[in-house]
């Protein structure tokens, strides 16, 4: 097997065999002299417990793993790009995501949301060798969707009205003409730099808009459940109070059958005395 080939197998073993196994493998490759090889592979980390667990839905579920990046991929398309409709590409994304929590469990999800973020994260993610689950770290891929103004292009001579023609004879003055050259050159860079920061403020607020939103769903499910569990918590302790009741009446009832029993034995003594 090759360096690679180890590496791989090892982060597909559960969780509690990756330490022995990693510890084997380096030792193997110590013995046969690839001393490298061998010092990479003992400096691997064993995964977290979230790690191991999201490197393990990508390889038993690689197909839906790689069908929610796309439509990560599309979602940005529609938000930053203009391309496609923004609510189908959200809904679509959104049961992507859903069905894939549903069978790894809630403890994927971030690393899942970090990887529909950033390209480089989603490799990682399918590379299925994760030794710590993704946070998502700025806005890596997303701001690459805004689109760009492009700037006019230089030299070409402007005036109030529109492009001066070439075959006029009226010309601008000597001073004035290097004068708006400059005020052009200094604006235009202005302008972009100023129209970038709105585009990116612009994508930072669509991205945490949809943040706010998936926040929002996992609130108000969350919320369900606890309405539910308090209200079973209500019936229980209804429950509750009516069996201590039953069991205080059953506890007289056999204090006072005890205590009748104990008389009818008293009267049966004495009648044997007499």
């Amino acid at each position: 097997m090759t360096v690679e080939e180890i590496i791989d197998r090892l982060y597909g073993l559960p969780l509690a065999e990756f330490t022995k196994a990693r510890n084997e493998a380096a030792g193997e490759l110590r013995k046969d002299g690839q001393r490298d090889a061998a010092e990479r592979v003992k400096s691997l980390p064993k995964p977290t417990v979230v790690a191991a667990t999201v490197n393990r839905l990508v390889r038993e579920h690689r197909g839906e793993v790689e069908q929610f990046l796309r439509a990560a991929a599309a979602l940005r398309d529609a938000q930053f790009a203009g391309k496609g409709d923004l609510a189908t590409a959200t809904e679509q994304e959104r049961e992507e995501l859903d069905r894939l929590v549903g069978a790894g469990g809630e403890a994927v999800r971030q690393t899942l949301l970090a990887a529909a973020a950033d390209e480089d994260a989603a490799r990682q993610l399918l590379d299925a060798r994760l030794a710590q689950e993704l946070e998502l770290r700025g806005f890596g891929t997303l701001l690459a969707h805004v689109a760009t103004t492009p700037a006019a292009p230089s030299g070409t001579p402007t005036s109030p009205t529109g492009p001066v023609s070439s075959g006029s004879p009226t010309k601008p003055a000597p001073s004035a003409a290097p004068a708006r050259a400059a005020r052009t050159e200094t604006k235009k860079p202005d302008d972009r730099a100023a129209l970038a920061r709105l585009q990116n403020a612009r994508a930072a607020l669509g991205i945490a808009e949809t943040s706010e939103r998936r926040a929002r769903g996992r609130w108000q499910e969350t919320q369900q459940k606890l309405e539910k569990t308090r209200s079973a918590v209500v019936h229980a302790e209804r429950d509750v109070e009516q069996a201590r009741a039953v069991f205080d009446k059953a506890k007289r009832d056999a204090a006072q059958a005890r205590a009748a029993l104990e008389e009818a034995q008293r009267d049966l003594d004495r009648r044997r005395r007499d």
